[in-house]
């Protein structure tokens, strides 16, 4: 089980990381090879496929993997995703046409949005991998599909110069590569045959309440950014967007570090070991207290130098140098939300983990206008640091609650 563990927790978190910074660096290389402006309509692409991937997903993958009653069938966790991704899709349509963009940017809009429902449609297969103790396998998958995006990005605006026709591109592929690769290997481990349990309706209800959290928690990261775009232009969220990408490496390899520990938390909160969860506890917030002394020392040595090593002739990017301090704390603040999250799903805390994204839903929405109108960019910053803040703060709050009563002495209360 610990060989496994090790193994799970080298290859998901290499090959998570490999596909995060490719995806990542569609944004560079966007920027690299097409201007700053279609980084812009990217920009506006990639804040609006985060939403409607977070709804397609429906929050449910902690849920799959720690489903250990078996109360829902495999086949049911897969027939559930295919309406949530048919109901996302429709508010991408809905979201590129309502806010009057250019054809060029609902095209981008639609087609890359499409490129992340995929990545969502994966994620159910992943989920019997997961759950089988094999994210070595999911790792690996991860780590070949990056490195293939990556280059059907270069490869499109090289021979193309369409940002339309290379997104769409990257859609086709990564879609034909689930079909082909993550499919049959996820079908290995699942039991598809099995129709006991629950049926996808009652799925569906009783998952609300992750769908509900899994919009807002995106919702808080993205509603700077629109407002961003809105207030300051196509131009300045290029910007943004570009500085970010950096830091985005730290966060992912954080984030995905963590995921392996989630069928060990589901195991230790069955059991009701208090004295395990707790110091898991413990090891989550050192670690991330050394990820922010790590990442705010590595941008203050090397971050100007970092952007213009991946952005030679973009001096816009340069200017914004002093954003990569802001973006690491937001980065940590990500990680702990998100951990702190997947905590309160294995608790069954739907209540707290609903209040606590909609309080830092309404923390962003109330500071992005105000900060983004008086410090521009730095603005943004703020605005994304204060309602990653009030979220991490709140959810800890919930699952601390949830903590008290689960692993209270027999008899006690």
């Amino acid at each position: 089980m610990e060989k496994q563990l090790g193994k799970n927790l080298l290859f998901n978190t290499a090959g998570s990381l490999v596909f995060y910074v490719c995806q990542a660096a569609i944004n560079l290389l966007v920027v690299a090879l097409a201007g700053i402006e279609a980084g812009g309509v990217l920009g506006v692409a990639m804040t609006a496929a985060n939403v409607c991937v977070s709804f397609a997903s429906y929050g449910m993958r902690t849920f799959q993997v720690s489903d250990l009653a078996l109360s829902y069938a495999d086949r049911t966790y897969l027939h559930s995703r295919y309406i949530t991704l048919a109901a996302a899709g429709l508010g991408c349509l809905l979201f590129a046409f309502v806010n009057g963009y250019s054809a060029q940017q609902r095209w981008v809009i639609l087609l890359f949005t499409g490129y992340r429902l995929v990545e969502s449609w994966s994620d159910v297969w992943h989920g019997y991998l997961q759950k089988a103790e094999r994210m070595d396998l999911v790792g690996i998958s991860f780590g070949v599909r990056g490195l293939a995006t990556a280059a059907c990005v270069t490869a499109g605006l090289w021979l193309t110069k369409s940002l339309v026709l290379t997104v769409g591109a990257l859609f086709l592929a990564n879609a034909l590569y689930v079909l082909a690769v993550d499919i049959p290997l996820a079908r290995r481990y699942a039991d598809l045959a099995r129709r006991t349990g629950g049926g996808v309706w009652a799925l569906l209800a009783e998952c609300l309440p992750l769908a509900v959290y899994a919009s807002l928690n995106t919702a808080i990261g993205s509603a700077p950014r629109y407002y961003c775009e809105r207030l300051l232009g196509e131009t300045a969220l290029g910007c943004f967007n570009s500085v970010f990408v950096p830091v985005l490496v730290l966060q992912v390899g954080a984030v995905y570090l963590f995921v392996p520990f989630i069928t060990r938390f589901s195991r230790l909160w069955s059991g009701r070991e208090r004295a395990g969860f707790f110091a898991g506890l413990r090891w989550l917030f050192a670690g991330l207290g050394a990820l922010w002394a790590a990442g705010a020392a590595g941008v203050a040595l090397l971050g100007g130098w970092g952007l213009r090593l991946l952005y030679p002739n973009r001096p816009e990017v340069w200017a914004w140098a002093g954003l990569l301090q802001p973006l690491v704390l937001c980065c940590v603040l990500t990680v702990l939300a998100t951990a702190l999250c997947n905590l309160l799903i294995i608790a069954r805390g739907m209540r707290g983990l609903i209040l606590g994204n909609l309080a830092g839903l309404c923390a962003a929405l109330l500071c992005s206008p105000g900060l983004i109108g008086r410090w521009g960019l730095y603005g943004a910053a703020f605005a994304t640091m204060a309602g990653l803040g009030v979220q991490s703060a709140c959810l800890l709050a919930a699952l601390l609650g949830r903590c008290k009563a689960r692993f209270a002495p027999p008899g006690a209360g």
